[in-house]
């Protein structure tokens, strides 16, 4: 099965979910144009999440994927952090930046009860995760929905466990990717492989829609994954020139 019958989408292409570089505008903008556009979570609030749902739902009815994290957040470490900016210290001295002004950083949140409650409410087309999965209560809720569910593997193993666990299909994250690495069984990165090498070998082990992702910005890329088999294809990086992602103007210029 391709992602089109799955998703009930026109295109085969997944647009990434990218934090911090788009809003709702791209991952509508991709849906209207007939792909499956994403809208990252794990760093909204429950509120947060409806106001952007809503805004969604007003500018379309097209499927759209939410994304978010499986992880168990860390543990926070001072010690390591100073350590971290000490290393930067020239950097602030030399454009005058008080390191004290600035923050650790913004948390991505697992997902959690009250996000399952947002889900209950709008009823997604598509949930994705990264690293892993919730635990089956949680998961079981966005099943419940009527939501496809789909998650990353950077790995044969990985993508072993997520068939095992019941999801709708498989994102083959090859080390090109230029997102989080989503792997959550194994995290020697000898054993990450590129997207080419990583596909056909996830879709001889697996049952399931196999997508691409990572590397891929083109039309020869989404041949190539599509030739090997893949049910579609994710691209995230190429979306970022988009008038509708929320770079920078360096970053624009650097791409």
């Amino acid at each position: 099965m391709d992602i089109q019958q799955l998703f009930g989408i026109e295109l085969p292409l997944i647009q990434a979910p990218m934090a911090g570089a788009q809003d709702t505008a791209l991952a509508i903008a991709v849906s209207k144009a007939g792909g499956l556009g994403s809208l990252p979570c794990a760093m909204l609030t429950p509120d947060q999440l409806r106001a952007e749902l809503e805004t969604i739902r007003a500018a379309t009815d097209k499927p759209v994927n939410l994304n978010f994290f499986a992880h168990t957040p860390p543990v926070a470490d001072p010690e390591r952090e100073q350590l971290w900016r000490k290393q930067l210290e020239p950097y602030y001295r030399e454009y005058g930046i008080d390191p004290d002004t600035i923050s650790a950083g913004p948390g991505r949140t697992p997902f959690d009860s009250e996000m399952a409650a947002v889900i209950e409410q709008y009823r997604p087309a598509v949930v994705s995760f990264h690293f892993g999965l919730p635990c089956p209560d949680l998961l079981q809720r966005v099943r419940d929905c009527g939501s496809k569910v789909i998650s990353s593997a950077t790995t044969v193993a990985e993508a072993v466990w997520l068939e095992q666990q019941g999801v709708d299909a498989v994102i083959a994250q090859g080390v090109e990717a230029g997102g989080h690495r989503g792997f959550f069984l194994n995290r020697d990165l000898n054993c990450q492989t590129g997207t080419m090498a990583l596909v056909p070998q996830i879709i001889s082990a697996i049952g399931l829609p196999v997508i691409a992702a990572g590397g891929i910005a083109d039309q020869r890329g989404i041949h190539g994954a599509l030739a090997m088999g893949a049910a579609g294809v994710q691209l995230g990086t190429v979306f970022l020139l988009c008038d509708e992602s929320r770079i920078s103007d360096i970053h624009r210029q650097a791409l």
